[in-house]
């Protein structure tokens, strides 16, 4: 399995330019293909927060990566995870949690 079999369904359509020289152009992951890649490592590892936090996620975006960090793990109780990791992050952004 690569990295691009797990990430979001059509990220490659929406990767943004961020450099282009005279022999280069490097692109990055949307903000929120980004933004779920940074939350899953907050869910499975634990790291990513200080990103997490300086991304400022807003609630709609929380709620709309839920269900698909819901489903990156098989574990049953993993659901239930990545909600209260979710709940944590909106407290420490003071989305009123």
């Amino acid at each position: 399995m690569q990295l691009a079999d797990v990430l979001p369904d059509g990220w490659r359509l929406r990767v943004q330019v961020a450099f282009t020289g005279a022999s280069l152009t490097l692109t990055t992951l949307g903000r929120a293909d980004l933004l779920k890649t940074k939350l899953f490592a907050l869910c499975d590892r634990g790291t990513d927060l200080a990103d997490c936090v300086a991304m400022a996620p807003r609630t709609a975006e929380l709620e709309e990566a839920e269900p698909w960090l819901s489903e990156q793990d098989a574990n049953p109780m993993w659901p239930d995870h990545v909600r209260a990791t979710l709940d944590d992050l909106r407290g420490r952004l003071g989305h009123g949690v």
